[in-house]
């Protein structure tokens, strides 16, 4: 018996990152998120499936998920893992929780990919599966060096913590999305996401829609708990 209609699996298999077992599960389709910067999107949890993802991010079983993100490594993640996705990861591990996913259940809805977890771990059929259906989308990578996340050009942005990563991203064709230390100004080219808090909300991930992978470059100041341990070198490019 399906016990939460708000959740459905849209993957359970090993990870593109090392083999181990994962789950990806997304959630929003009856209560949307209250997260204020995304807005009502559908949300995507990528998390081990064998593994609370709270324990997983402490240790090595992460990588499955993460990669080689350095806010993994450096522990300044935004990411409130025994929250939210220990939640939804309960929800599915101690029940039947949600039912499969199916490609209709997100016609012309907003689509966030990797709400937690990076989607290179996803099989590349799996977002392509859907991503026809979707009215918008927003998503991030780490593994944009990494021939695993290659393909992701065009569909996410590259996730850059210095001014090199940006560099090497745009020289590789990639829209990047660039973590900057709070106060830092934004790089050259880049415009400072509308939906943070430092720009007052002005609007959310599901409005703008700048994070697909093919429409700008965008910056934003380090957020969450942990935001005061990002630091990056050397000094951003103040834009003109």
């Amino acid at each position: 018996m399906i016990t939460n209609p708000n959740g459905r699996v849209l993957y359970h298999g090993p990870s593109m990152l090392d083999g181990a077992p994962i789950v990806v599960i997304a959630t929003g389709f009856n209560d949307s998120s209250a997260n204020d910067k995304t807005g009502a999107m559908i949300q995507t949890w990528i998390m081990r499936a064998d593994i609370p993802p709270h324990h997983a991010f402490k240790s090595t079983e992460g990588e499955s998920v993460c990669g080689d993100c350095p806010h993994k490594i450096n522990k300044t993640c935004y990411v409130i893992w025994y929250q939210a996705p220990l939640a939804v990861w309960n929800c599915w591990h101690h029940g039947s929780g949600y039912a499969a996913a199916m490609p209709s259940d997100f016609l012309d809805r907003d689509l966030r990919i990797g709400s937690a977890g990076d989607p290179a771990a996803v099989p590349r059929w799996i977002w392509e599966a859907i991503l026809p259906s979707v009215a918008t989308h927003t998503g991030y990578t780490h593994q944009w060096r990494r021939p695993v996340g290659a393909w992701l050009k065009g569909t996410v942005q590259a996730s850059c913590d210095s001014l090199q990563d940006l560099a090497d991203a745009k020289a590789d064709g990639w829209n990047t999305f660039t973590v900057l230390p709070v106060g830092a100004p934004d790089p050259a080219g880049t415009v400072h996401c509308a939906a943070s808090v430092e720009r007052g909300h002005k609007t959310n991930c599901a409005t703008c829609g700048l994070c697909d992978g093919s429409s700008a470059d965008v910056a934003i100041w380090a957020h969450g708990a942990s935001k005061s341990k990002v630091t990056n070198s050397p000094i951003i490019t103040v834009q003109s």
